[in-house]
C-alpha cells in the first residue's frame, strides 16, 4: 500500500479507480493480440513507472474494453488491483470504443529521427521500458540518412574539379 492508502503500484491520482484485479475480465472478443515482446515490454514500463492510466471497463459483465495486455501483465505480475474508468456503453458502443482505441494510436506516426535521438541518449535499461530494444534502434538509425554531409576544403576543390559550372547562355566552362 502507498503512504495513504492506495496500492503503491498506481499513481495516486488513480487510486479512487482502484478496483480488484479478479472483478473483471478479458474482452473475449478483443481483436488485438499481444505477443511475448508486447507483453514483456508492458510489464518492464509497469515495473518501472507502476500505472499511470487507467484501463476501460464495460460496466456490464466488468469486461475489458482497453487495456486487456495491461491487465494480464498486472495480474501475472501478482497485482491485486487496477485502475479502471467503468462506462456504461452499450456492447456496440463498448466494442467499436475498444477497436477505436486500438486503431487511432495504430495510425499514428513515429517522427523517426526525433524517436532515434531520444532512444539514442538511453542506456540499456532505460531503452528496455520503452519497448524498442537494441536492434530497433539499430534498424532506426541504419535507416537515417543525413540530408547533408560537409566535406573539407581539400574534398570540396576536388569535386568542383570534376563537375564544371557551365554557362547555360554560351556553354563557358570555369571551375571555382
Amino acid at each position: 500500500m502507498g503512504a495513504r492508502g492506495g496500492p503503491a503500484y498506481i499513481a495516486e491520482q488513480l487510486w479512487p479507480l482502484a478496483v480488484p484485479i479478479d472483478t473483471l475480465t478479458p474482452d473475449p472478443a478483443n481483436a488485438r493480440k499481444h505477443g511475448e515482446k508486447n507483453m514483456a515490454a508492458i510489464r518492464a514500463s509497469l515495473s518501472r513507472f507502476g500505472q499511470r492510466a487507467p484501463i476501460v471497463v464495460q460496466r456490464q459483465g466488468m469486461v475489458i474494453r482497453a487495456g486487456n495486455g495491461r491487465w494480464l501483465a498486472a495480474k501475472a505480475m501478482g497485482w491485486t488491483q487496477i485502475a479502471a474508468v467503468v462506462v456504461d456503453d452499450s456492447s456496440i458502443d463498448a466494442v467499436a470504443f475498444a477497436i477505436a482505441d486500438n486503431r487511432t494510436a495504430e495510425l499514428a506516426e513515429w517522427d523517426t529521427e526525433v524517436l532515434t535521438s531520444l532512444l539514442d541518449t538511453m542506456g540499456e535499461d532505460d531503452l528496455g521500458v520503452t519497448g524498442f530494444d537494441r536492434a530497433d534502434l539499430d534498424g532506426l538509425l541504419a535507416g537515417l540518412t543525413p540530408d547533408f554531409a560537409p566535406v573539407g576544403l581539400d574534398e570540396q576543390g576536388r569535386l568542383d574539379q570534376k563537375s564544371p559550372t557551365v554557362c547555360p547562355s554560351c556553354g563557358h566552362e570555369w571551375h571555382v
